[in-house]
């Protein structure tokens, strides 16, 4: 029995542990280890249980024609995660990404209860040093999005809602720019629209192609919040390869808020090597790029460097510029998936951190 579990997990191509056919003759059932080394939450872990089903179970995934046109069709996955860490954080939830009808139609959904301790830099970065707080979130996100024609371009609809009681370490007569009170809670809900052009050659760990996404909201009463705003983002993630060996990747990313939104909705700097929350701003951009060098059919090493800059509310000079840079490796574990997984360490302007990836470290 342990040697038939051990085959399992080794691709009969090249004799190298690889996950593949376990994910395919197992209905894709894979109990994936959570390590968590955010530096916002501190250390901890736990576990999420995936379901790979779909194409990839039946069969494996390849290009397949579509009027003249080769695409990879990626496999169906589902998810429940449970994992906390040392500062007392917790979380857990559950979600589905569904690729449906040939990957014409797209969908994903999630719902997660988190019990979080982060620190709060004020919503514009103003406060030199940070106030502790407490935030028990409900959140349910719900996307659907139809590929338009037989080409690269998706639209989308969505609906997002995150439900807060908050509570915040300081003394009453303490003021804290962008809280109204110690303790409150707080509910935004809006309607998402989304413009994307995805011409990548794997969802997991792209080796070409673009990720193009524009995406605007509308939150308020009318969808069952209580703050009127609107929330506006951009991204470009692009992959190309130069020669048989190397792959480099470049993402441009920019967010930007306008009304009465609650704190945990205004932009922040999510970057390796920066603190999540640290950099808040009305407007925040970042621009990193990524090289990565294959030396063996199996592994990798990964360099990496981040440029990001944040904007208070009607200040048209930037309030803060960010450097990040780092070095990571990567292992090919799901060779018929292109799934990769490895470690980052990177260093901020303020913290060394190190990132446990699955996948791109570009997917969150």
């Amino acid at each position: 029995m342990a040697a038939g579990l051990v085959e399992s997990f080794m691709d009969t191509q090249d004799g190298f542990l690889d996950a593949s056919d376990w994910l395919a003759t197992r209905q894709g059932f894979l109990p994936v280890p959570i390590i968590i080394t955010e530096p916002a939450v501190g250390y901890g872990g736990g576990v999420a249980l995936t379901f790979f089903h779909g194409q990839f179970s039946g069969q494996p995934v390849e290009a397949r024609q579509n009027h003249g046109q080769s695409r990879r069709v990626p496999p169906s996955v589902s998810a429940i995660a449970l994992g906390g860490t040392e500062n007392g954080t917790w979380f857990a939830g559950a979600g589905h990404l569904g690729v449906w009808r040939q990957d014409s139609i797209r969908y994903l959904g999630g719902v997660g209860y988190a019990d979080a301790n982060l620190d709060y830099y004020g919503s514009q970065g103003e406060l030199q040093r940070p106030v502790n707080f407490n935030s028990k979130a409900f959140a349910l996100v719900q996307e659907v999005s139809f590929r338009l024609a037989d080409s690269h371009f998706f639209a989308g609809l969505g609906y997002r809602l995150v439900d807060t009681d908050n509570v915040f370490h300081v003394g009453s007569a303490v003021p804290t720019p962008g809280i109204p009170s110690v303790t409150f809670n707080r509910r935004s809900a809006g309607l998402t629209l989304t413009f994307n052009y995805d011409s990548r050659d794997n969802i997991f760990t792209p080796n070409e192609g673009l990720d193009v996404e524009i995406k605007f909201g509308n939150y308020g009463k009318i969808w069952g919040g209580d703050d009127e705003f609107n929330e506006y983002s951009a991204y470009l993630k692009g992959y190309q390869r130069l020669g048989s060996r190397w792959v480099a990747g470049l993402r441009l990313d920019g967010k930007g808020i306008e009304g009465e939104a609650p704190f945990y909705e205004y932009p922040y700097v999510d970057m390796r090597g920066i603190k999540v929350m640290r950099y808040q701003g009305e407007k925040v951009a970042l621009g990193e790029m990524e090289l990565r060098w294959s030396f063996h059919p199996r592994w990798s090493l990964v360099g990496f460097a981040g440029l990001a800059a944040t904007w208070r509310a009607g200040d048209e000079a930037v309030n803060e510029r960010l450097w990040s840079r780092g070095l990571g490796f990567r292992y090919l574990v799901a060779r018929k998936l292109g799934l990769q997984m490895g470690l980052d360490i990177a260093k901020g302007p303020e913290d060394v951190a190190f990132y446990v990836q699955v996948g791109s470290a570009w997917l969150r």
